[in-house]
Parts: structure tokens; sequence; C-alpha cells
């Protein structure tokens, strides 16, 4: 198995993957971007190296219109 030179977290909306990022921080910046777009859906920020996983709960106050 070859080590991974790619992205290292992965942004799944109610369980599907839909973008990957290199960065913990802008991870979890777009993924309450996303919450902000859609409030309903379950957003999740996982560590593909860790398998370490972070649900996004509400989107912070400046995205919520």
């Amino acid at each position: 198995m070859k080590p991974n030179t790619g992205a290292r977290y992965e942004i799944a909306i109610d369980g599907k993957p839909r973008s990957y990022r290199d960065l913990k921080p802008i991870a979890i910046e777009a993924a309450e971007y996303l919450k902000g777009k859609n409030p309903n859906a379950a957003i999740t920020v996982r560590d593909l190296d860790s398998g370490e996983a972070v649900i996004i709960k509400s989107p912070p106050a400046e995205i919520r219109r």
C-alpha cells in the first residue's frame, strides 16, 4: 500500500464524500460554510490517516441567514 500523498481531510455531506482538503482548519471552515448552506444535512470532517471524525453541529452566526 502506498502512503497517502494527497489531501488528508474528507468532507462528507450525509455520509457521501464531497470534498477533500489538506489542512484541518481549512477543512473545518469549508464544512461550516457547507453547514450554513445545508442546515439540515449531516456534515462531517474525517481525517483519512487516523480515521478521527468531527461532526459539524451548526454554522457560525455570520453564515446563518
